[in-house]
């Protein structure tokens, strides 16, 4: 059956992702039929629609565009992150401490909520303007100790499970890591043109990330280690 789109640009896990949302679309539920299939570009620019890095420059388009910021990969992809997240999660594993280097909170958004957005897009017939690119990101500032914190647990949860060794440290939550002085002050981005896009798309929540920073923390281990 043929796809929804031609999804273009170098592979990786990202691309892979919206490859594999696009697909579960019937071809009844999409207006883009061959000839006019729409192009994506997934870190390269395209006709239908480009996929690029957020960037602090303004990034120039002539497509409809979305700037993706923070995104979690399953294994770590120079093309869209600079391995914070996953020297993090290594560090946890090892006991080892944080990288001093690694010190502003992040908006982590998992992969999987950026290819379902282009999903709902794309069935909506609802790409964005050419001149008002859509950023995504997760809306919650993630600090490097709270993400640590984390993954800590839930590798001490999953080496439990291994070695048959669960006790009460591993079955509670993870604690609760307590908030740096200055954390109101940190910048957000701006999710107006995204969440005022996701509602015209017929998302009632507009831009509400459904992805757990839990779960990525999962598969990143299942990568790295399984």
């Amino acid at each position: 059956m043929p796809g929804v789109a031609d999804v273009l640009g170098p592979n990786g896990p990202l691309r892979d992702a919206i490859v594999s949302r696009l697909d579960t679309i019937p071809c009844q539920q999409h207006q883009y039929e061959d000839p006019h299939k729409l192009e994506i570009g997934v870190g390269i620019e395209a006709n239908g629609l480009s996929v690029l890095p957020w960037s602090e420059e303004k990034i120039p388009s002539n497509s409809p565009l979305i700037l993706v910021r923070d995104v979690i990969t399953d294994t770590c992809d120079p093309l869209w992150e600079d391995g914070t997240f996953h020297s993090i999660i290594a560090d946890a594993v090892s006991g080892s401490d944080i990288n001093p280097r690694i010190k502003r909170p992040r908006f982590w958004l998992p992969v999987s909520d950026v290819a379902e957005a282009i999903r709902i897009m794309v069935i909506g017939n609802k790409l964005p303007s050419p001149n008002q690119p859509l950023l995504m990101a997760g809306r919650r500032p993630w600090w490097p100790e709270a993400v640590y914190a984390e993954a800590a647990h839930l590798w001490n949860r999953y080496s439990a499970s291994v070695e048959g060794t669960h006790g009460p440290s591993t079955l509670k939550e993870p604690p609760i890591t307590p908030l740096p002085r200055g954390q109101d002050n940190i910048v957000r981005p701006n999710f107006d043109h995204i969440d005022r896009h996701m509602r015209d798309c017929g998302e009632p929540n507009g831009w509400r990330p459904s992805g757990s920073l839990r779960l990525a923390i999962m598969r990143v281990f299942a990568n790295l280690y399984g």
